[in-house]
């Protein structure tokens, strides 16, 4: 009797492109059709009978959502979600969710987790993930094999201008749709509404997106100048609460974000002229953001207040923060200490 050895996943994939090289019919070679040939074997082998999707890609779980179909990325050009991704063999690339930062052990406590808003019409979002989300609902969950080629960020029409002209590593892609925003500010207006109506009812916003609260009367009912430098401690918060960053160090250590690199301390900034909101931190010349600016410059000595702002006014799309995500509201509490470090508001003359 013959001892029968059974194949390794990757020998039976080399197999049977060998077998689909030698019966095929001969083609144009393309920069993907040896690519293409190991896609097409690994989905026989592991998802076999499963139909592709129009440019390709192996839709191999799916869980219908209840909400509103998300349609093109003009529809709907903005996606709340959580997402992972996996290469072939499972190893996972990217993920949105704390659990899995903790399984790799990779969490940071200086990381956001949880849900993402993405831009389906930027680069973060590629030509075959953009593909599975059209025919996904809010509530819904998908897990799509993607392959490289769909991966890229440049849009095509069809599967044979994509294979002509992109290429890349194949990908596995499971996401989880929270929310369709077709338009992203006035997705981050309704959020502030909504956190303005439970801690301070009633308050009205000063300007488009922008919200101040003076929680302290000033000592001191005197404007600064533009020009002057002034000295601000201030705990920025995401809209959830979780604070970001922090001049005070009790405060960072509270929330376990405390660098022994840094120093801390009020911060010294310097207050535009009449008609600007570029205050700019003296030490380093680099402005900050546009919302901290319009409540720092109009603050008085000894005030204290909290200002709320959509990220028109902070980091938009981007963010210089891994504790920021793109789109994010951000709250800022505020105390203005005046011309002093230490508070005193005797103009800064020297003290014995």
């Amino acid at each position: 009797m013959k001892k029968i050895i059974s194949a390794s996943p990757i020998a039976a994939i080399t197999l049977l492109i060998l077998l689909a090289g030698s019966c095929a019919t001969p083609q144009t070679t393309g920069k993907n059709e040896l690519t293409k040939r190991y896609f097409d074997a690994w989905i026989q082998i592991h998802h076999p009978g499963i139909n592709p999707t129009p440019l390709g890609s192996v839709i191999i779980a799916d869980t219908p959502g209840s909400g509103e179909t998300l349609g093109d990325s003009e529809t709907t050009p903005y996606v709340y979600c959580n997402y992972k991704s996996t290469d072939l063999e499972g190893n996972i690339k990217l993920y949105t969710d704390e659990a899995t930062a903790k399984q790799l052990g990779s969490y940071a406590v200086s990381t956001y987790y949880g849900p993402q808003v993405l831009n389906r019409n930027a680069s973060s979002v590629s030509g075959g993930l953009d593909e599975i989300l059209q025919t996904m609902s809010v509530g819904g969950s998908r897990t799509a094999v993607i392959p490289g080629w769909l991966l890229s960020t440049e849009r095509y029409d069809s599967a044979e201008e994509y294979l002509e002209n992109c290429s890349g590593s194949d990908a596995i892609w499971t996401v989880t749709v929270l929310e369709a925003i077709p338009d992203v500010v006035q997705w981050e207006i309704d959020s502030i509404s909504r956190y303005i109506s439970r801690h301070h009812p009633g308050l009205d916003s000063t300007s488009f997106g922008y919200y101040y609260i003076q929680t302290q009367e000033p000592l001191d009912t005197t404007s600064f100048e533009g020009g002057d430098e002034v000295y601000v401690n201030y705990t920025g918060r995401l809209l959830n609460g979780r604070v970001f960053d922090s001049t005070i160090a009790d405060t960072t250590k509270k929330y376990r974000i405390y660098s022994a690199s840094k120093d801390y301390g009020p911060l010294q900034v310097t207050l535009p002229e009449s008609g600007s909101e570029t205050v700019t931190i003296t030490s380093s010349s680099s402005s900050t953001v546009q919302g901290f600016g319009k409540a720092v410059k109009s603050m008085k000595a000894g005030e204290k207040g909290i200002c709320v702002f959509y990220s028109g006014l902070g980091y938009g799309e981007s963010s210089t923060s891994t504790m920021i995500p793109p789109y994010s509201p951000l709250i800022f509490e505020l105390q203005m200490l005046g011309k002093n470090k230490d508070g005193s508001i005797d103009e800064g003359k020297d003290k014995d």
